[in-house]
């Protein structure tokens, strides 16, 4: 299992929104999403807003397989969403593979802020949908759950 080394705060040039209709309709399909490779074999497409700056942002994560991110945290909530394959989720400070739970796609998942978590993929490509507001770094950290510098 590789884990993700990602940047510990993410910076988006490029969103990957269609232009709004004259009434503020924004339709994207998946063909129109623009991925962004953080670390390999973890992407993210930004569907609405910026991670980066202050306010509401949609973006959505895929992990090829056998990616497992490190223990870390955000400093405020996310809403997470499984749209394909199986996402396996660890709660805390130390990365225990034999603790991951699995959710299926249509799962949906809080993370807390400053709540110590990892995630990922274990045999598949995983496609998940994180909702919340920005900015929205990951902070990683060491076992006793502090901020490693």
């Amino acid at each position: 299992m590789k884990r993700a080394p990602i940047a510990a705060i993410l910076l988006f040039a490029t969103l990957a929104l269609a232009s709004a209709d004259d009434a503020g309709f924004i339709r994207i399909t998946p063909d129109e999403l623009i991925w962004q490779e953080l670390s390999p074999g973890l992407s993210v497409a930004i569907i609405e807003g910026d991670p980066a700056e202050d306010g509401f942002y949609i973006m959505r994560a895929k992990f090829a397989p056998g990616i497992l991110s490190a223990p870390h945290y955000h400093p405020n909530d996310r809403f997470v969403t499984v749209l394909s394959g199986t996402w396996w989720t660890g709660i805390g400070p130390v990365q225990d593979n034999d603790s991951v739970v699995p959710m299926r796609p249509g799962s949906y998942m809080k993370h807390p802020a400053h709540a110590a978590h990892y995630d990922g993929s274990m045999d598949e490509e995983v496609i998940v949908e994180i909702k919340g507001m920005g900015p929205a770094p990951l902070i990683y950290v060491d076992s006793s759950g502090k901020p490693i510098e």
